[in-house]
């Protein structure tokens, strides 16, 4: 569906929330980034959101939508937040109908991968994908599908979660009684610690703060070999990873986003090694696996783009 409606796109994370104006995939405005953290409750927060979308209205008043993508369990049908990641107080909020009472326009909310996925299919790296795996890589690792072209949530409208896909059953413990989650070694704060460990058993002292993933960019361009081979190391993790999911789902494009991808060819080329040698040719041969193109902007433009649709189908 391709709608000319204009709709403001949210992009709550666990430290700043961002809005935009978006038309047709394009950022037509900003609003006034949120500081998440400075709020302790749900209802402070709304109220904030409610006053920078009361702005963006008044520079654009065609706004006919408003779009939240949130991180965490989230009913997109019902519009309830069930809980978010790393952000307290949030439990059971029925933010779609807070947001269309105080606004008098139609809302959606969608869980933030989702999102970035869907703005991603209709907008940047997917498109023209009918078969889509999108993953974003930051503090956690977050996942959505595109199944034959449409947006895929599951029977529990949580499917996607490839961040707590086991690549090692008697691996590290994760939240839910699971082991050996992606997320549970290459998140930011895993990387980080990891590659602290590295620099240890390598006979150097390398303090925490000095090993995020930008720091073993850096690092490891400049020749590092602890750098060097952590990245090696998260791309065949995250690789294998893909290769269970490419396995079942056979898909056509897979989108890797996120700060963590950032590292580029440094994480793409394992990622691609480990896909190459773990699957067979005709899973591999056409497989497109790129980095997200709309970068910070993905999440708006996703969550944007599905409130606009929805308003258009009223």
């Amino acid at each position: 569906m391709k709608t000319t409606r204009t709709a403001i796109g949210i992009d709550f994370g666990g430290t700043t929330i961002k809005s935009a104006v978006v038309k047709e995939g394009r950022i037509l405005a900003h609003g006034e980034p949120i500081d998440t953290e400075a709020h302790t409750n749900a209802k402070s927060l709304i109220d904030e959101i409610l006053h920078v979308i009361t702005t963006l209205r008044g520079l654009h008043p065609e706004v006919a939508a408003i779009g939240v993508g949130l991180p965490g369990f989230v009913d997109s049908v019902n519009g309830i937040v069930h809980e978010l990641t790393n952000v307290a107080g949030w439990d059971e909020v029925p933010l779609r109908a807070i947001l269309a009472e105080r606004t008098g326009l139609p809302a959606i909310i969608e869980n933030d991968a989702k999102a970035m996925a869907y703005g991603e299919w209709k907008y940047g790296a997917a498109q023209n994908g009918r078969y889509v795996i999108c993953i974003t890589l930051g503090t956690g690792v977050g996942g959505a599908l595109i199944l034959d072209g449409r947006l895929y949530r599951g029977a529990q409208l949580a499917a996607g979660e490839i961040g707590h896909a086991s690549i090692d059953y008697r691996g590290v413990p994760g939240p839910y009684g699971d082991r050996g989650g992606l997320e549970e070694y290459v998140g930011n704060q895993q990387i980080a610690e990891r590659a602290a460990q590295m620099y240890r058993d390598a006979g150097h002292e390398v303090p925490l703060e000095k090993c995020t993933p930008l720091d073993l960019e850096h690092a490891a361009r400049n020749g590092d070999p602890v750098a060097l081979a952590m990245w090696d190391r998260v791309g065949a993790e995250i690789g294998c990873a893909l290769v269970n999911a490419i396995w079942i789902l056979n898909p056509d494009a897979i989108v890797i986003g996120g700060g963590v991808a950032k590292a580029g060819d440094l994480l793409f080329e394992p990622i691609l090694r480990i896909i190459r040698l773990r699957t067979d040719p005709l899973f591999h041969e056409n497989l497109r696996i790129v980095p997200a193109a709309l970068g910070n902007e993905a999440g708006i433009i996703g969550c944007a783009t599905l409130a606009a649709e929805a308003a258009e189908g009223q």
